[in-house]
């Protein structure tokens, strides 16, 4: 269960010139997130998230409506015996299958893997993941389906542990984005 004190409240991402793009705010309930929103730099609202937990507290789906109120899209989740998240899968308003994740981890537990396919089962692309000494996600690399990187993000973590910031990379290390936490 988490609480509210420990969680961020705020993100904001910027482009590779420092020029605000977006940003997202935080409620929470005593599960985690309940509601996500997203506001263009100027304030609009863009869209939003609403999430649904089981009685365990794992969240069971994650839902995106527009500034109208109307549904986007939404993703349910799946999970193994021992409360690990193996199966996100993606659908559109009319509840077609849009895509699915599938997530593999080491001995000890920790995400290395995360598997993107299309419907029928083909892959369409991949993220590998490295922590740093205290567990947390140092660097995620993304692939393309046939194993060639096409970007790369890197966390940073103040001392308590918490996400400070999150840049993501070209293939070349060109900075295309980054953003900033807020607790």
């Amino acid at each position: 269960m988490k609480t509210a004190q420990k969680e961020k409240t705020k993100k904001v991402i910027y482009n590779a010139k420092n020029e605000m793009q977006s940003y997202y705010t935080y409620e929470y309930n005593i599960y985690e997130k309940e509601r996500k929103v997203h506001y263009a730099a100027s304030g609009k609202l863009l869209s939003y998230f609403t999430y649904d937990y089981g009685k365990d507290g794992k969240r069971l789906k994650k839902s995106k409506f527009d500034a109208s109120n109307k549904l986007i899209s939404y993703a349910t989740y799946e999970y193994d015996a021992k409360g690990k998240r193996i199966k996100k899968s993606e659908y559109n308003p009319e509840n077609q299958m849009e895509s699915y994740f599938v997530y593999e981890y080491d001995n000890n537990g920790k995400k290395v893997k995360t598997n993107k396919f299309t419907p029928d089962g083909k892959l369409s692309k991949y993220a590998m993941y490295e922590y740093n000494p205290r567990g947390k996600v140092a660097k995620k690399t993304d692939y393309d389906s046939g194993g060639t990187m096409t970007s790369y993000t890197t966390n940073n973590y103040d001392g308590t542990g918490k996400k400070e910031k999150k840049s993501l990379f070209t293939p070349g290390g060109a900075l295309e984005e980054y953003t900033v936490y807020f607790y």
